[in-house]
């Protein structure tokens, strides 16, 4: 009977044991959501309006500005973008990105290689070695853009420092799609993950277009298209010369690389392209 008596109170004790458990589970789930909040629905204003006639209807684009932390880095501190800010970035980045692409490539060229997805916030994420992301991609599907709540679309440096992020973005996803020449990597050798320890000055006498080119040959490629399309031929070409003479012929055969790439990977004319892409910049 003493026995009897034991296992009653040890099943007790387990189903106790285990309800407990699960109340834990239930009360204590960092990610279930807290009921009257706030924030759980909202209403579509203009501004969505704006983006659905602007991006998804044309481009199967969704632009999310509310804030979303599964979005970006759980361990940065984020702040999201200010709504006012939303369609100035985006509409700058439909008139010097998108319509200089469809004016030389056709319509279906964004359609087919756009990120499906712009994840907008409003801050930086500053990182532990003392460097700023601008801009992510994953995978050719989204493409994350920081800084918007600092962007003013009357200020030049402010678009061309965005189309810089954007531009190299997008190279990723087509040098990830169609590979560019492997020769390309063989021009300068010296990539180290340190490229932030060095100046400007130092990584073009080196035959590098940015510091941040430095850091491995994929970055160097889309660093060479991103340069010479946010700079336009003048801008580039004042890049190019203001470096010491023994790096200048390293960038020149690079950015013929990066020519060749785009028209045998695109049939695109990558000069015709920096053109337009000046002016779209220029009518700003």
């Amino acid at each position: 009977m003493k026995n009897m008596h034991m296992k009653y109170n040890l099943l007790f004790l387990l189903v106790f044991v285990a309800s407990l458990f699960s109340a834990c589970d239930k009360e204590d789930d960092p990610d279930a959501p807290l009921p009257g909040l706030g924030g759980e629905t909202w209403v579509k204003g203009p501004l969505d309006d704006w983006l659905n006639q602007n991006y998804v209807v044309p481009y199967n684009i969704e632009v999310k500005y509310r804030f979303d932390r599964y979005e970006v880095a759980l361990n940065r501190v984020l702040v999201p973008p200010r709504e006012d800010k939303v369609i100035p970035v985006m509409e700058t980045i439909r008139k010097t990105w998108i319509e200089p692409y469809e004016q030389e490539a056709g319509p279906d060229f964004i359609k087919k290689l756009s990120p499906k997805q712009f994840v907008l916030i409003g801050s930086a994420e500053y990182n532990t070695n003392g460097t700023i992301t601008l801009g992510t991609a994953e995978g050719g599907r989204k493409v994350v853009l920081y800084v918007v709540n600092d962007f003013d679309p009357k200020l030049e440096s402010e678009v061309k420092q965005m189309l810089h992020t954007i531009h190299h973005e997008f190279a990723h996803i087509l040098q990830q799609t169609v590979m560019y020449p492997e020769e390309f990597k063989r021009i300068t050798t010296d990539y180290t993950a340190s490229w932030n320890d060095f100046s400007l000055a130092d990584a073009r006498s080196r035959g590098y277009i940015t510091e941040y080119a430095r850091s491995s040959p994929d970055e160097d490629f889309v660093e060479m298209v991103s340069i010479m399309l946010t700079e336009g031929k003048t801008g580039y070409d004042a890049i190019v010369n203001s470096a010491p003479a023994s790096a200048q012929p390293l960038l020149r055969q690079k950015e013929q690389y990066v020519v060749r790439y785009f028209k045998e990977a695109w049939n695109l004319d990558l000069y015709s392209l920096q053109a337009r892409s000046e002016a779209a910049i220029d009518a700003l």
